[in-house]
């Protein structure tokens, strides 16, 4: 089984493509991409579980800004699943910038 509790906690993380013109203001805000989609997809699959699903996704995001707030974006919110989706930028930063992402 995928959960173990009855409340578990689902969070995004990523790039534009997880950010998905979120409203910010808005801590249950998920946007209009993949996030939304599976917030709507997933309750109905477990419907003895009390899903809340956050999104922490910011269009322009790299790996290094993921690293850099992972502890106020993820860890404090002790989800039980996390979802990333990035990638893009580090590879645009390198090509048009000359700043690559380090492995």
């Amino acid at each position: 089984m995928l959960f173990t509790t009855k409340r578990e906690v689902i969070l995004f993380h990523g790039d534009s493509v997880t950010d998905c013109g979120r409203d910010r203001e808005d801590p249950a805000g998920l946007g209009a991409g993949y996030p939304e989609r599976v917030a709507a997809w997933l309750p109905p699959l477990l419907p003895d579980t009390e899903l809340s699903f956050v999104n922490r996704g910011v269009g322009g995001f790299r790996v290094r800004d993921l690293e850099a707030n992972w502890d106020a974006d993820c860890v404090k919110l002790r989800p039980t699943v996390v979802s990333v989706l990035i990638g893009i930028n580090d590879t645009w930063r390198r090509v048009d910038a000359n700043d690559p992402t380090e492995v």
